[in-house]
Formats: structure tokens, sequence, C-alpha cells
């Protein structure tokens, strides 16, 4: 009896993280507009992007992709207010290869420090430099979400790569010998990163895993922790 409810304890404490995790997301997709149409009047916005660069790389050392699940502005819009209009279809693997992921960092890296060199240091123009990287980035997830699962872009996100390398180790998903890999958690997840191919090892050695929440609140056999 003692065990039944420490049980609905563990699970009702999950759904109510679940939960606050959507109203954070309602709060911040916001600064995605505000920093694409804000910044194209002023140009300094941008250096809202840089603040948050800075932050998630930062949190990334202690907790993963952490950002990325709860307070990423895009990945916020993708999962709250783009999944209304998503197909949402099945992610196409290449989009997960490393190689194409390292690809789109450099290709991407590459294309930023171009353009801040152009500015010749002007701040004004350093802003917009982030900005337009901003609505680069968007204008191709968008297209994708609409037609894949609404955060395909977090799957290959030059920034989100870069996050789960430096936190690989950090805030690590465990499963439990109780995982019967009946494929929900792959289901409910936002990028398919398939928790349970991971039973053998115990715990999810993915670069990839957004530390949302999701398969663990939706885990019909709790199986699934945070430690």
């Amino acid at each position: 009896m003692v065990n039944l409810c420490g049980e609905k304890t563990v699970m009702n404490n999950d759904r109510v993280k679940n939960k606050n995790r959507r109203k954070i997301q309602l709060i911040v997709w916001w600064l995605l507009p505000i920093i694409i149409f804000g910044g194209i009047i002023l140009p300094y916005t941008g250096y809202l992007v840089l603040g948050m660069m800075l932050s998630f790389l930062v949190l990334s050392v202690f907790k993963g992709r952490y950002w990325c699940g709860w307070l990423c502005p895009r990945g916020s819009f993708l999962e709250t207010i783009l999944v209304h209009i998503s197909r949402k279809g099945k992610i196409p693997s290449f989009f997960k290869n490393i190689r194409f992921r390292w690809i789109v960092f450099f290709v991407m890296m590459s294309f930023m420090v171009l353009r801040l060199i152009q500015t010749g240091g002007a701040p004004e123009k350093i802003g917009f430099v982030f900005v337009t990287m901003c609505i680069i980035t968007t204008v191709i997830a968008i297209p994708l979400g609409i037609i894949f699962k609404p955060r395909i872009w977090c799957v290959f996100c030059p920034m989100g790569t870069l996050q789960g390398l430096l936190g690989k180790d950090k805030n690590l998903l465990h499963i439990s010998k109780d995982c019967t890999q009946c494929g929900i958690c792959n289901k409910v997840c936002p990028i398919e990163t398939s928790p349970s191919l991971f039973k053998n090892v115990g715990k999810v050695k993915s670069i990839d895993c957004l530390k949302c929440r999701d398969c663990k609140t939706n885990c019909l056999k709790e199986a699934l922790t945070f430690k």
C-alpha cells in the first residue's frame, strides 16, 4: 500500500512538472517573434540571442539539453504553436546523421562568423547578424516542422548539437528493468530519441535527449527516471 501511494505521488509530480514546462513554453515562445520582427526595427534586439547562447551553453555543462526542452523560444514555438498545423511525419534518419549535423553546424557557424567580420565591429550591425541567424533558422524550421514532426529542427540544430556534446553525461534519463519496450516513449518524444532502445545500457546515452520528461510522464511502467 505504501509503495502504491509512493508511485502515485511520483506520477502526480511528473504530471505537475510536465504542466509547468508547458506553461513556461507558452511564455517564452513570444521571444521568437519579438527577436525576429523587433530585430528588423531595432537590430540591438539581436543581443538577446547572444545572451541566450551564452546562457544555454553554460547550462548545458550541468544539465545537458535542458534549455532545448524547457526554455528555447523556437523550440517552444514549434511544440506549442506549429504543432497544430504539423502533419507530424516521421523524422528521416539522415537528419540525425552526425556527419550531416556537423556539416550544418560548420556552414551556419562559418556564415555567422563571416557576417560578424563584415560588420567592422559596429554594435548595431553585430546585433542584426544574430537577428539574421534567427530568421534563417526559423525559416528552415517551420516548413520542415509542418511536413515532419514539429521539432525536427531540434534534431540537427547546431546549438542543440553543441549543447548535447557539452552535457552528454549530465542529467541522464535512466531506464529500469521494468521497461517493456512498448514504444510509447518514442511516440511522445518530440524528436524520436527512442529511450527504450537504451534499456540494456540502463540510461539514455544520447546527445539528443531534450530532458522534456514527456516520455517519463507517459511511461505506463514508470520505468524512466532522471537522477
